[in-house]
């Protein structure tokens, strides 16, 4: 399935991600730094608990970790954003094909098998990818979790990786404990960051070419859809035999009442006759 993104305006993507992380990075660098400073003018534990390095790691990480994670979100709005503006061109150009694959259809000597035919190439362009047999491979079972589980994914690596990142610096028997702390949230941090990063570079790709569906379950969507095709057919009929019943009774009330009608005026002419009669004999 193409990408919805034009491919032009990439770089343009990237620097406005970009130059948004930078400015907001900017801006917490400030309270960040200015944290730091007051800590080490005011509190004398804190600097007997901290080192050099261990400062330069709390003044910059912030703001790192703010960069990282505005930028990332930019980065998505703005692909989503394109996505649209893309897909909204690309949706015109698909109906435009279902039409005339529609007319082709109608045409054809088997309608039930043209139609089937069609609700199979709708299935396939919904947004999924179908895997022939029954039965989905471990790949397509595990990027299928991925796709609708990121957040779980990237908690499950991330904790994992800061576990293994701990465990490693509690080996440097050299180290102090705040040191080996600071070291690990300085490592973890670019770590998790870099697994947001792949992890939602997955889950877009996955997003845009499909979730994995298998030949099985792409014949049961299809025939489901001609299923409620049938149903609302029949719907549509028997909406039109109530309305013409509708119609026909309401037909045969004014009949019966423009009947009654001219009853009662041909007995209200009939007695104004005889009324007539009798006062031309007296």
């Amino acid at each position: 399935m193409p990408t919805y993104t034009p491919q032009a305006k990439q770089d343009e993507v990237a620097t406005s991600a970009f130059d948004t992380g930078m400015m907001y990075c900017a801006l917490a660098t400030i309270p960040s730094v200015a944290g730091v400073a007051v800590a080490m003018k005011y509190s004398p534990r804190f600097v007997k608990a901290t080192n050099f390095q261990s400062r330069t790691a709390l003044a910059i990480m912030p703001p790192l970790f703010v960069f990282g994670l505005t930028s990332e979100k930019k980065l998505e709005h703005e692909m989503k954003q394109m996505a649209h503006e893309g897909s909204a061109a690309w949706n015109q150009e698909q109906e435009a094909k279902h039409r005339e694959e529609i007319k082709n259809f109608i045409k054809s000597a088997d309608q039930t098998k043209a139609m089937m035919d069609l609700y199979r190439s709708e299935v396939e362009a919904s947004g999924v990818r179908i895997v022939p047999g029954d039965n989905l491979g471990l790949q397509h079972r595990a990027l299928n979790y991925w796709q609708a589980n990121p957040f779980k994914m990237l908690a499950a690596a991330g904790v994992s990786t800061v576990l293994y990142i701990f465990k490693g610096k509690s080996n440097q028997s050299h180290l102090q404990l705040q040191s080996k702390i600071m070291h690990t949230r300085v490592y973890g941090q670019f770590a998790v960051i870099g697994l947001l990063l792949g992890f939602m570079g997955v889950k877009t790709y996955m997003d845009t070419e499909g979730t994995y569906i298998t030949e099985a379950q792409a014949e049961a969507k299809a025939a489901e859809m001609a299923r409620k095709r049938d149903m609302l057919l029949s719907r549509i009929e028997f909406n039109k035999k109530l309305e013409a019943d509708r119609k026909e009774m309401i037909r045969k009330a004014h009949d019966i009442d423009v009947q009654h009608s001219l009853q009662d005026k041909v007995a209200s002419l009939k007695t104004a006759i005889d009324a007539g009669d009798h006062s031309h004999a007296h």
